[in-house]
């Protein structure tokens, strides 16, 4: 008999336990996130923005055999401000689109800089100084070719 009445307390206790963890996060959610819990979002959101690119990061969206476009998230110093442009490549009739997009990238690029400016490559792991000049247009289009089609 008390293995019976030892039984239905446990039951009961177990019952109680999980209705009060039911109610403690139903008031959780109303209530809505804490101070630090936005924080720690705000800090994430900051890192992600970031490591996935901000300032002056392509991104190849798209890539056909005459059309492509992609993504530049424009040089600014500050990451809230940076705007994104999709622009559309197109390399015409039997025309090369990666020396396409690659020309396209090479314009944007010296919009912002006329001499040398520091790539972030994701292919070598390290930031190196590239020439913007238009005498080292031929060794800027080949890096560029190997860093976004290998």
């Amino acid at each position: 008999m008390s293995t019976m009445l030892n039984a239905a307390r446990e039951r009961r206790r177990s019952a109680e336990d999980s209705a009060a963890r039911e109610n403690a996060e139903a008031r959780a959610a109303e209530q809505g996130p804490s101070a630090n819990d936005i924080a720690r979002a705000n800090i994430a959101f900051q890192e992600r923005r970031a490591s996935g690119g901000t300032n002056g990061v392509f991104e190849i969206v798209s890539k056909g055999p005459r059309v492509a476009q992609y993504i530049f998230r424009g040089w600014t110093t500050d990451a809230r401000h940076s705007k994104s442009q999709t622009i559309t490549v197109d390399a015409g009739l039997n025309g090369d689109v990666e020396k396409a997009i690659i020309d396209s990238m090479i314009a944007l690029i010296r919009q912002y800089y006329t001499g040398d400016f520091n790539w972030d490559s994701q292919r070598l792991g390290r930031v190196v100084s590239l020439s913007a000049r238009q005498a080292d247009t031929a060794g800027l289009q080949a890096f560029l070719l190997r860093e976004f089609f290998g």
